[in-house]
């Protein structure tokens, strides 16, 4: 049995996040911030100023965690700054033996999900910032996103248009779908995180990399395609658009089963690292790949 500690655990997150948080790979979110103001901010800005009407404040948000190229973006920056995640160096050689396996462990999963917590609200805020004056807010979805290709026909089916889908507008408010595709992110970025825990512990950290990034590749790949086997991966499961139809009630997919498909998968991969916990070696933890 682990001698556990909230204390010995608190400290091993508060090592990962400031590494991480003063890692030179943070400069990759000021590439993100461009990419997001240029592929959903303006546009969206430009079709609120053409219509003059504000948009939803959740609404640019919601197309950065819903629209085509753009999620594929999200978790392969996320990717990237996780990429030597756990990350071991001298002061965690001589950690190690002091707080012990399981504070070590739980330690890790703690700082995942303060990781993603802080990437997520980080996109959020941004997508608010960067907005402007042009948002109200309300639980209810502008006629910028409901009523612009009825206004501008020509421009239906452009890639403006495509930033929030029909089968998102249609299903439900924005507030309930900011909710799932921030929980539903979370969930995926959860799982990339522990796939890394998993093989750093196995001592193969680069091939847990490239699986991550292979799931993130293909099920982007397979949603852009539409076809059935996108469900084998985590990228159809985050996009909440995408369990629905454009206008029907029933779901494609019920969000019931994305939740589970989640939940087992981030249980399995816990256990999967318990179990190579057993048999880590503090002395060759380093010796990675």
């Amino acid at each position: 049995m682990y001698n556990l500690s909230f204390k010995k655990i608190w400290a091993v997150t508060k090592t990962e996040y400031v590494k991480w948080i003063c890692n030179g790979r943070m400069f990759l979110v000021l590439i993100l911030c461009v990419f997001i103001n240029e592929c959903v901010i303006q546009p969206l800005i430009q079709r609120s100023e053409r219509m003059d009407s504000p948009i939803n404040i959740l609404e640019p948000f919601l197309a950065v965690g819903n629209s085509g190229i753009i999620v594929l973006i999200l978790p392969l920056v996320y990717l990237a700054l996780i990429a030597d995640f756990p990350r071991v160096d001298g002061n965690t050689i001589l950690m190690l033996p002091r707080v012990g396996k399981g504070n070590w462990f739980l330690g890790q999963l703690l700082f995942a999900v303060c990781s993603f917590h802080t990437f997520l609200l980080f996109v959020l805020g941004v997508s608010i910032v960067m907005s402007g004056n042009h948002f109200f807010v309300y639980n209810g979805w502008s006629l910028v996103v409901t009523d612009y290709e009825i206004r501008f026909p020509k421009e239906a089916g452009s890639f403006a248009s495509d930033l929030l889908q029909k089968n998102l507008y249609n299903q439900m408010p924005p507030y309930k779908a900011a909710l799932l595709t921030y929980l539903f992110l979370g969930a995926y970025m959860m799982l990339l995180v522990l796939i890394m825990l998993l093989f750093q512990i196995r001592k193969k950290k680069i091939f847990g990399f490239c699986i991550s990034g292979a799931l993130i590749t293909f099920g982007a790949a397979f949603c852009a395609i539409h076809a059935e086997i996108k469900w084998l991966f985590p990228m159809a499961h985050s996009l909440t658009w995408v369990h629905f139809s454009d206008y029907y009630r029933k779901q494609v997919m019920p969000i019931w089963v994305s939740t589970v498909y989640f939940s087992v998968l981030s249980v399995l991969l816990i256990l999967a690292c318990m179990a190579a916990l057993k048999g880590m070696n503090f002395d060759t933890i380093q010796e990675v790949d």
